[in-house]
Formats: structure tokens, sequence, C-alpha cells
């Protein structure tokens, strides 16, 4: 008994490792005998940037899918179960079954993934990787979209994440969020152990006193769109990960399918980067239902992907704070 519930902290701790918004690392994990229930933490909302709680609820997935991939390592199935609670919030119970299946080669990536925000190489993603990714299986729901750079598709999104720039750094609340996030030093880093560290923005540490004067510059959309620009056209593609009903129940499937194509572009070692703003903002979420050819289906993640240096890795929250029996 004591030897299971070893493992099942264990594999409850690669949920450590998902990507979400911000690095907000917005999950609650509760250990049972035979799984776990997993819950979403609405103590620190994106309330402008994800006003839906869309990119809470995909991180959810994507945490859900390294505890699951943990789980077939060390011999276990697993069936999931949503629950809405009274709240109207969407809880997962994952309940396992020792020797129903098979280890992945994904779960190997789990450690090694990052986001990766800098500048990429401009070296194109060869045609037969590409159709891997195109034929990675998803869940029930989700469908992704693949875009080659200067396609017309390509060009479009381009033009899309400058006009959600120019939107979203108009918008005060916005900065205020943004700002909220980011840790300026290593106490901050030490201290909150989420956000976005300026080691991962590949800036140096930024003394008290000049922060507000830098970050003043820089949140603005002609900076913002500038050092974009670099890098989308140093980017071989854009994946665009849609949805058709847009429920928590399916942004949970599509971060757990996110999830697995991040891992897969780490194990061929292909660099991943979000471009959330364009999904982020309604009115060019709408335009770009209206310009692409993706069947009316609800854009939820835009990532741009290529290859590129490591960068340093974001931080994470202890498992303890994070971790609880039930």
């Amino acid at each position: 008994m004591e030897k299971h519930l070893s493992d099942l902290y264990t594999m409850s701790t690669y949920a450590i490792k998902a990507p979400s918004s911000h690095n907000t690392q917005p999950w609650i994990i509760f250990i049972k005998d035979n799984g776990f229930e997993i819950y979403p933490d609405f103590s620190n909302p994106l309330t402008i940037a994800d006003n839906l709680n869309r990119e809470l609820y995909i991180s959810l997935g994507c945490a859900i899918e390294n505890i699951c991939l943990a789980a077939n390592e060390k011999g276990y199935g697993e069936a999931l179960t949503f629950i809405l609670n009274e709240n109207q919030q969407v809880n997962v119970r994952i309940d396992l079954s020792k020797g129903t299946a098979n280890p992945s080669a994904l779960f190997s990536q789990i450690n090694k993934r990052q986001t990766n925000r800098s500048v990429f190489f401009d070296r194109e993603i060869p045609d037969k990787e590409i159709t891997k990714l195109t034929n990675l299986k998803l869940d029930e729901g989700v469908k992704h979209f693949i875009y080659k750079y200067n396609a017309t598709e390509f060009n479009l999104i381009r033009s899309f994440v400058r006009e959600a720039n120019e939107i979203q750094l108009a918008d005060d609340r916005y900065k205020d969020e943004l700002l909220n996030w980011i840790r300026f030093s290593n106490s901050q880093i030490n201290q909150f152990q989420n956000g976005l560290s300026y080691k991962t923005l590949g800036v140096s540490i930024i003394p008290p006193f000049l922060r507000k004067i830098i970050i003043k510059s820089q949140l603005k959309a002609s900076a913002q769109n500038k050092a974009d620009e670099k890098r989308m056209q140093t980017s071989s593609h854009f994946v665009l990960f849609t949805c058709e009903k847009n429920t928590p129940e399916e942004w949970i499937k599509l971060g757990r399918s996110l999830q697995r194509f991040l891992l897969q572009t780490c194990k061929m070692k292909i660099a991943s980067g979000f471009l959330n703003q364009p999904c982020e903002v309604e009115v060019i979420a709408d335009k770009m239902k209206d310009c692409l050819q993706i069947e009316n289906r609800h854009p939820a993640i835009l990532l741009r992907i290529g290859y590129a240096h490591p960068v340093a890795y974001s931080p994470r929250k202890q498992a303890s704070s994070i971790i609880f029996n039930k």
C-alpha cells in the first residue's frame, strides 16, 4: 500500500511540468487510493487575458496528460470522469487500473519540454516531420491546422497577431495583469515560484528603480509587434488548435492533445512557443474563424514551431503546494 501511494505521488508530480498561461500553474491535485482528483485553481485567474478561463482548463488538460503518461509508464491504465461541481466548474477524476497500459515514448520528454520565446533559427521543418505532427492522434472535438511560413494562412495569422497586440496593449487592465506575473529578480522567482521570469523572457535582472521605466517602454504595441515579427519571421510553421463546442470539458481534451503535440515536437528536437493573442481577443478570433478554413471551429491555442537553442526553464511551485492526500 505504501509503495502504491508513493507511485501515485510520483505520477502526480509530473503535472507540475505542464505549460500554463503566464505560468500561473492553476491546478490542485488530490491523491486517492485508486487515482486522483484534479481541480482547476481559480485563486489567481487571468481575468483579462483569459476571461473565459479557457487557457486555464487547457492547462489543466496538459497537466492531466502528464499524469496519465506517468501512470502508463508504471503500467497503469486510466479512465477519466468529468465532474461538474456546484459552482459550474469542471473537475476531473482519474481512476487507475494496474496492468492495462503500455508506456509511451512521450513520457521521457516531460522534463525536457519547454516554452521557447526566443527568435528561432529561420530553418524549415521537413515535410515528413510535419506529416507526423499532422497525423498525431487528438482527442474528440479537437482539431489542429498547420500552416507553413509565408503561406496565405500564415500571413493572415501574422496580421491577426499584430492586431491583437494593438488591442491588448491599449488596455491598461491587460498590462497591469501581465506586470503582476513578471518576476524581475531571483528573489521574486524564489518567493513566488510561478510567473514569467526575467530568464524565460530573455532579459537581464532589472533593478527596482528601473523596472517601471523599462516596462513602460516595452509594453507598447509597437515594441511587441517588432519583437513578435522577429519571432514569426524565423518560425517554420504556425499550429492552430481549435475546438468544436468551446466548453470546459472540450478545453481539457484540447489540453491533453496539445501536451502530446508539444512532447512529440520536443522528441523531434523542434522548438515551440505560444502566440495566443489572436485567440484571446474575441473580435480577432472571430476574424480567424471567418478568414481561415477551420470549419467554423473555435480558435483556442496558437503555436509557432521551428528550430532554436534551448532556453531557461520556467520556475515551478513545490509539489507540496498543489498535491494533497484525500
